[in-house]
């Protein structure tokens, strides 16, 4: 049976220069969410929290995970912009009516 990781402060440090180095702008914490101790905390490039990851898990696949989430936040940006626009363009329609 494999050793449990232990997800403290050299863990930490350790993973997040090994996201460094693979170019990712992502970082990871210790949580106070739960104290089960198998999971750490992603975090943005700013440093606020986006999901829990179980400790087992690699700098690359937390890489990914990252990416996956900056793209569906851009997505989802960009659809409520669309949406802002499309109503922008009924009001001013609307307007002119008058």
């Amino acid at each position: 049976m494999p050793d449990k990781i232990v997800v403290d402060d050299t863990f930490v440090e350790s993973f997040n220069l090994a996201l460094t180095k693979i170019g990712s702008s992502a970082s990871i914490a210790i949580t106070t969410l739960t104290d089960a101790g198998d999971v750490f905390e992603l975090h943005d490039d700013e440093g606020q929290f986006v999901t829990l990851l179980p400790a087992t898990a690699t700098p690359e696949v937390t890489a990914a995970a990252y990416r996956l989430y900056g793209q569906g936040l851009n997505r989802g940006l960009h659809a409520g912009e669309e949406m802002a626009w499309a109503k922008l363009r009924h009001l001013i329609g609307v307007a002119g009516k008058d």
